[in-house]
C-alpha cells in the first residue's frame, strides 16, 4: 500500500508541474530602452517587435536640411496573444528621449499602416524619438520617410528672390504646412506666384516664430485657390501701399486646405515689383 501511494503522489504532482509549465505565457521581446533606443535610418526598412504590455523605443535624426514632415510606415504588422478585444500597437512621437510621456502624435496600427505624425514638421539637425506599445506580442518592419511638407517654424527653407523654388506640401487643412523665408533687397511691394493645381493658401509674418502677421491681412495673405498670387503691400492701416521694409526678413507658410491629405508639388517664387 505504501508503494502505491507514493505511485500515486509522483502522478499528481507530476502533473501540476505540466500544468504550470503549459500556462506560462511567452510575452515576446521589445527593442531598446528609454535610455538606449534602437536608432532608425530614414529611409531604410528596420525590423522590430515589442512585447506584449512593452514598450520599444527608437529615435531618428534628421539631417542639416531635413527640416520637415515626416512619416513612419509600419508594415508586416503581426500581433499575437493579445490581452483585450484590441489586438494592436500604439506609437508616439516626442522630442526630449527623457520624457516619453510628453509625446506630441500618437497612433493605433492594428494592421500595416502609416504614421504621419499628424503632419507635424520636424526641425533640421534633430533627434527624435519613437515609443511603440504592444496590445499583444508584435512583430514588424519599420521606414521613416521625409513627408511632403518642407522646412518647419524655426528651420524655413530660404528663397532667393525671383528665382522659381520647387516645393511641396502635405496639403491637409489645419495640419499640413510648409514654412519659407525671404530678405527684401529694398523697400517695395514684394509679389508671390505659385503653380500649384491643387487649392492652397498663405500668410506672411514679420517674426520668426511665425506669430505675427504683416498688419492689414487682406493685402498680406492669399485668397485660397490654385495658382496662388498676392502682392505683399507691407503695413498699412488702409488700402495705400507702403511697401515691405529694406533688408529684412520675411516668413511666408504655405498652408493645406484640403480635408484628406494629399501631397501637392508647386513652383513657389517672391519677387520685388521694381
Amino acid at each position: 500500500m505504501k508503494i502505491f501511494y507514493y505511485f500515486v503522489f509522483v502522478l499528481f504532482f507530476g502533473a501540476c508541474s505540466v500544468t504550470t509549465e503549459e500556462s506560462s505565457s511567452d510575452y515576446g521581446s521589445s527593442d531598446g530602452t528609454a535610455a538606449a533606443p534602437v536608432e532608425l535610418t530614414v529611409g531604410t526598412a528596420k525590423a522590430g517587435s515589442v512585447a506584449k504590455y512593452g514598450y520599444s523605443y527608437y529615435k531618428f535624426t534628421t539631417s542639416s536640411t531635413g527640416a520637415g514632415s515626416y512619416k513612419l510606415a509600419i508594415a508586416s504588422l503581426d500581433i499575437t496573444d493579445s490581452y483585450s478585444s484590441s489586438s494592436k500597437i500604439i506609437s508616439y512621437i516626442y522630442g526630449v528621449q527623457a520624457t516619453p510621456s510628453s509625446y506630441f502624435s500618437s497612433q493605433s496600427c492594428a494592421i500595416s499602416c502609416t504614421d504621419y505624425f499628424e503632419y507635424k514638421n520636424g526641425d533640421a539637425s534633430t533627434t527624435y524619438y519613437i515609443r511603440i506599445y504592444g496590445y499583444g506580442k508584435g512583430t514588424y518592419s519599420l521606414t521613416l520617410s521625409q513627408g511632403g511638407s518642407e522646412g518647419s517654424v524655426s528651420n524655413p527653407v530660404e528663397l532667393t528672390l525671383s528665382t522659381a523654388h520647387s516645393g511641396t506640401i502635405d496639403n491637409l487643412a489645419y495640419s499640413g504646412n510648409s514654412y519659407y523665408k525671404f530678405t527684401t533687397s529694398a523697400a517695395d511691394n514684394y509679389t508671390l506666384t505659385m503653380t500649384n493645381s491643387d487649392s492652397l493658401d498663405c500668410q506672411l509674418y514679420s517674426n520668426s516664430g511665425f506669430s505675427t502677421t504683416v498688419t492689414y491681412s487682406s493685402y498680406n495673405d492669399c485668397t485660397a485657390g490654385t495658382n496662388l498670387s498676392e502682392t505683399f503691400t507691407g503695413a498699412a492701416s488702409s488700402g495705400s501701399s507702403s511697401g515691405l521694409s529694406a533688408s529684412t526678413a520675411y516668413y511666408l507658410k504655405i498652408y493645406g486646405t484640403r480635408t484628406s491629405a494629399k501631397t501637392t508639388t508647386y513652383n513657389i517664387t517672391v519677387a520685388p515689383e521694381g
